[in-house]
């Protein structure tokens, strides 16, 4: 799974204990049947303070930029929307050293 040892800078953060899996808990409930994150277990790695971002990590090593809405129900698709990054590595230079740090919605 994705390493969650990311020197995060600004706007981006570390979850503080709980919170990762608070996050996890509201992904869950937002992802509609047959959503391509339904099926997969995800790790709560970091979310934006500038949007409603959050970072999560697959065993496969990808890891997802997800758009929450904080609707705590099944929203209808295609949100929640994401972006979806090969590794820790290319989220970092594409995203965290990125002047253009756009959210997914």
């Amino acid at each position: 799974m994705a390493s969650s040892k990311i020197n995060f800078v600004e706007p981006w953060h570390e979850f503080v204990p709980g919170q990762g899996e608070a996050f996890l808990t509201e992904l869950r409930r937002e992802l509609p049947l047959g959503h391509p994150l339904a099926d997969l277990e995800l790790l709560p790695l970091g979310h934006s303070g500038a949007t409603d971002d959050a970072l999560f990590g697959a065993k496969d090593g990808r890891v997802f930029q997800v758009h929450l809405t904080h609707a705590q129900q099944a929203e209808k698709s295609p949100w929640p929307r994401y972006r979806v990054y090969s590794n820790v590595g290319e989220w970092i230079q594409q995203v965290l050293l990125s002047a253009d740090d756009e959210d997914v919605g």
